[in-house]
């Protein structure tokens, strides 16, 4: 009898440790499988994949003194004149995915300029010189373009796509071609499609992007833009922009850079422009909001050196959010 209860006794305590570990298994499973990944939650470090938005701000200050003989018979004599150049852009920056790895985007700047003195621009083979002061507000050439942009490897992402500009100042009058000229060589020949009135731009561009361990990031880029004027005196011209950028992200969103660039304007005798930009950034990996600030500096003639009287050296700040 006794045999027959401890023999009971040990069924039943096996019979609730199933019960228990049948119970315990769906959850424990349940537990250790990962949530579906949704475009919502889909990392995203690419920065041409996905919606985004932003503001980019340029700011180039610039001022040189010039010696000038002076009027009267006395050879020692000088007249030290000043000249100066601030222009600011503000941006208006949008991407946005329409299906699959295709993406819309659009630009739409807004430009302050503002020039003293005596100015000497080359507009890519065409040299803009003012003297005197200007000083204009004004709306910038809107962008509207398609890009495509996928992975090749999941550390290794690809782009390319088109855009053209819609020309708000076909017959830009002087005044508003000096201010204009004040923002064009801003970010050393790059982007002038932006502020280059009196022409209707058309680009192309194509790239990759690359990323080593989740701490480093590498961009290259090759852009070609082909400006055509929208008036008889105009002359047509070409551009060729590569860019390159080194990105380390020791700290998670945090990270630190550096960005080489050079244009090379076809129809001008200077056949090369480079310029270097150091920035700092935040970024995360998925969503929110993401913050750039660099300096870019010219490196050679004839922006450059950029820190030198006269040169260009131009603050940049990107503020904006993706998602």
């Amino acid at each position: 009898m006794s045999t027959t209860k401890a023999s009971l006794g040990i069924l039943g305590t096996l019979g609730t440790l199933f019960f228990l570990l049948s119970s315990a298994a769906p959850a424990l499973a349940q537990e250790e499988r990962k949530p579906p990944i949704t475009d919502k939650t889909k990392e995203r470090w690419a920065k041409t994949q996905g919606g985004r938005f932003a503001f980019e701000i340029d700011v180039l200050s610039s001022s040189y003194q010039e010696q000038l003989a002076a009027v009267d018979d006395d050879p020692d004599t000088v007249e030290v004149v000043e000249s100066s150049r601030l222009g600011v852009a503000i941006t208006a920056v949008a991407q946005y995915k329409i299906f699959a790895g295709l993406h819309l985007d659009a630009e739409m700047p807004f430009v302050y300029g503002s020039v003293s003195g005596s100015q000497s621009t080359d507009l890519f083979g065409e040299r803009f010189e003012s003297s005197g002061e200007y000083s204009r507000f004004f709306l910038g050439n809107p962008t509207i373009g398609l890009h495509y942009a996928g992975n090749l490897l999941p550390s290794l992402a690809v782009f390319g796509g088109i855009s053209g500009t819609i020309p708000l100042h076909p017959q830009a009058s002087s005044g508003l071609r000096v201010s204009a000229v004040a923002n064009f060589p801003a970010r050393a020949y790059f982007d002038t499609h932006r502020v280059l009135l009196g022409h209707m731009s058309f680009r192309a561009r194509i790239g990759t992007e690359i990323r080593l361990g989740q701490v480093l990031y590498l961009t290259h880029d090759l852009a070609t833009q082909l400006s055509v004027p929208t008036r008889d005196e105009g002359n047509t011209k070409f551009v060729l922009e590569q860019g390159n950028e080194i990105e380390f992200r020791p700290f998670g969103n945090f990270g630190l850079g550096m960005r080489l660039q050079a244009a090379f304007p076809m129809s001008s005798s200077n056949s090369a422009q480079l310029a270097a930009e150091p920035f700092l950034g935040w970024e995360p990996p998925v969503k929110g909001s993401f913050t750039r600030v660099g300096a870019l500096v010219a490196l050679d003639d004839d922006l450059g050196f950029g820190l030198d009287p006269g040169k260009v050296a131009t603050i940049r700040v990107a503020l904006g959010s993706k998602w």
